[in-house]
């Protein structure tokens, strides 16, 4: 991923002072190689929007789910819309909570890793970083962001195995941060 990011910058390089710059690794424009290697979804119904790796396939079977995946990685980026009952309270702590009780219950060695508010996204939001063992023995380490409205609720969920949480934790940040509401209804 690396050595295309670098090919990348020397190929779009403009001058060969930055291409050198590149090269060596101390440029501060290196952050835009690594965006170079990324894809924009905007959902069809103009409700949300996020970056992603260009080399990954984007499914979404219906208005209110997407799923973005590469056939030979084990990172997924899901996104689900689902409709809230209207008296229930719009908190998306309450839904962190819910979460990580579950997952207490229903998978083996858990851990909490990072816990926070996505800083574009409002105040009924909130994320959890996880890892912990499923229930086909298989470790895993996930975000999940909700995302809470009066009548509907937005989970975005990044997961991947622990080593390629870890080694494309640059990206997992880059996806995650890039997420962004653009209808706060969720209509």
């Amino acid at each position: 991923m690396a050595a295309r990011c670098l090919l990348g910058c020397l190929v779009r390089a403009t001058s060969c002072f930055f291409a050198v710059m590149c090269l060596i690794g101390l440029s501060a424009d290196l952050a835009r190689c690594i965006e170079t290697g990324f894809k924009q979804y905007t959902d069809p119904n103009r409700r949300f929007v996020f970056d992603y790796p260009a080399g990954m396939e984007v499914a979404a079977s219906n208005p209110d789910e997407v799923k973005v995946f590469h056939s030979s990685a084990t990172l997924r980026i899901n996104v689900f819309i689902e409709a809230r009952p209207p008296r229930a309270i719009p908190r998306a702590e309450v839904l962190l909570e819910a979460f990580k009780k579950g997952l207490q219950d229903e998978m083996r060695d858990v851990s909490i890793l990072e816990e926070g508010k996505h800083s574009g996204l409002g105040e009924s939001q909130g994320y959890v970083i996880c890892s912990f063992k499923d229930k086909r023995g298989i470790f895993l380490v996930q975000l999940v962001q909700y995302y809470v409205t009066k009548n509907r609720l937005l989970q975005l969920i990044i997961s991947d195995r622990p080593e390629g949480f870890k080694n494309l934790a640059e990206v997992i940040r880059k996806v995650h941060g890039s997420f962004r509401i653009i209808d706060p209804s969720l209509r």
